[in-house]
């Protein structure tokens, strides 16, 4: 008795294996392709998250302004200076911006930001005062 239930058992698997093949056009071959589109595909807002920070560019002049935390003039060019800038001292130590030196040779980081619809403009998320650049020019020694 006991063998013949196994039998009845492995023909019950056997059935079972044959409902769930993966043949093309069958429902189960078609929910498991969307499945896994689903999840190897990433969607458009994951996407573009992924593309990291805005570019970054760099520039280096002579800081000749620093207005109220919010903007700075480097080389007769104004910058807006993000919240969260990150500006160094010669020895490499964070000071506030306003604690720079003025006038002094820099080097600094810079990326485009939205302000307004279709209106994009320079903010300095980095800078840092750096000695006289070789060669001449600027006001340190």
């Amino acid at each position: 008795m006991l063998q013949v239930r196994n039998i009845y058992l492995a023909e019950e698997a056997m059935r079972n294996r044959q409902r769930l093949r993966l043949v093309p056009g069958s429902a189960y071959f078609s929910f498991v392709l969307i499945l896994t589109v689903i999840l190897i595909a990433p969607s458009p807002p994951l996407a573009y998250a992924a593309g990291g920070d805005a570019k970054r560019y760099q520039g280096s002049g002579i800081l000749t302004a620093v207005e109220n935390d919010s903007n700075v003039t480097i080389d007769g060019k104004g910058y807006d200076v993000a919240r969260s800038v990150l500006a160094e001292n010669l020895l490499g130590r964070p000071t506030p911006l306003a604690g720079l030196p003025v006038p002094a040779h820099v080097n600094f980081e810079y990326s485009y930001m939205q302000t307004a619809p279709k209106t994009m403009v320079p903010v300095i998320v980095y800078i840092k005062i750096t000695r006289k650049p070789v060669g001449g020019g600027g006001y340190l020694q």
